[in-house]
């Protein structure tokens, strides 16, 4: 492929913030459309960034500007429905996470993308593409800590504590709000990259705030998708591995640890990568192990000042390359991958309602 890859977006919240100030610095492609019901908000993002064609329909905007690549970055109640319309008409595709409502869903999700092995299918965990993170899956698949013995993954925020936050999508369980898709999605995915499948999980939800002011109505609604979720998985090696993610936290954290018979590794947020190595590394500090950065800084870049935005650039330059050439990548997030951590999520709300170990279903 020579000429330029025609990229329209479902929904404009993540697009306007992130993805579209990344793009900038990917050269070879062309955006052509923008869906999102918001008009007013979605005529000004694409007046901003020089997207053709908008509308409310995002079957409008695949019919009207035929694209190559969509960008799925509504609500995770929208993404089954708007992935198969975008494998339908031959898109290439990367699908915000969650992946879906349910591993249903994303069954069905990964069989239609299965059946089209010429068009790319993500989901768009890009912190799989942070060179700290892919130190640290190497040095584990290596052997540098030994045999993995327990891991740990915390991603804490306050960006829901406010009560005077609005009702929306995010409170609403139907539509996939909370909590464990967001941010434990995330989590899911980062483990199992690393570690491989997961057996068994025991979970719990919460929801602290139990209801907000819905703009629409005026009125108080009630809040039914969590605001906190917690979780031990036992992965089929034998492995334990807690998650914890929050929204309603005083202060940012967000961590990935990996220990093993030799040593211990982890990822701080915005920080070094950390490590001890030998048998005796429970004694020592842990060093800094940074790998090499040839990105410049977020702000000489114009895009957010976080890791998401950073490791979104060197996914969207690893997309552009493989539509170009053809190959896969081996570092990105598939339909399958996306539908296999469902499967996890979908165990920790059984085992939330029965409080007992539960199986994740294959």
């Amino acid at each position: 492929m020579t000429e330029e890859i025609r990229v329209a977006f479902f929904g404009n919240g993540f697009t306007r913030s992130t993805i579209l100030p990344c793009l900038r610095h990917v050269d070879g492609v062309r955006l052509v459309g923008l869906a999102s019901p918001n008009q007013d908000r979605a005529r000004e993002t694409a007046g901003e960034f020089g997207i053709e064609d908008v509308s409310d329909d995002h079957r409008e905007v695949l019919g009207r500007t035929a694209p190559d690549l969509v960008f799925i970055v509504t609500p995770p109640h929208r993404h089954y429905e708007q992935a198969l319309d975008a494998l339908h008409m031959g898109c290439h595709v990367v699908c915000e996470k969650p992946t879906a409502l349910s591993g249903g869903e994303s069954e069905q999700m990964w069989k239609e993308a299965q059946a089209r092995p010429t068009q790319i299918a993500w989901i768009d965990h890009e912190l799989r593409f942070d060179p700290r993170r892919r130190q640290l899956a190497e040095w584990v698949r290596e052997g540098r800590i030994g045999e993995p013995l327990r891991a740990s993954y915390a991603l804490h925020s306050g960006s829901r504590r406010s009560r005077s936050l609005p009702w929306t999508w995010w409170s609403d369980e139907d539509q996939g709000g909370g909590a464990l898709g967001a941010l434990g999605s995330h989590a899911v995915d980062s483990l199992r990259h690393v570690l491989g499948e997961v057996d068994l999980v025991r979970g719990t939800l919460h929801t602290a705030i139990k209801s907000r002011l819905d703009p629409v109505s005026g009125q108080e609604r009630g809040v039914t998708a969590d605001d906190f979720a917690g979780a031990w998985l036992r992965f089929r090696s034998g492995l334990l591995a807690t998650i914890e993610t929050s929204v309603i936290e005083g202060e940012r954290r967000h961590e990935f640890s990996v220990t093993g018979t030799e040593g211990t590794i982890r990822v701080v947020e915005q920080g070094p990568l950390l490590a001890s190595f030998g048998p005796d590394g429970g004694h020592q500090s842990l060093e800094e192990h940074t790998p090499p950065d040839d990105l410049p800084s977020n702000r000489e870049l114009g895009i957010p000042d976080t890791d998401w935005a950073r490791s979104f650039l060197r996914m969207a330059r690893a997309l552009v390359h493989s539509i170009r050439s053809g190959t896969p990548d081996p570092v990105a997030a598939t339909f399958e991958d996306g539908h296999r951590s469902q499967l996890v999520l979908d165990a920790i709300r059984r085992s939330t309602e029965t409080a007992d170990w539960t199986s994740v279903r294959t």
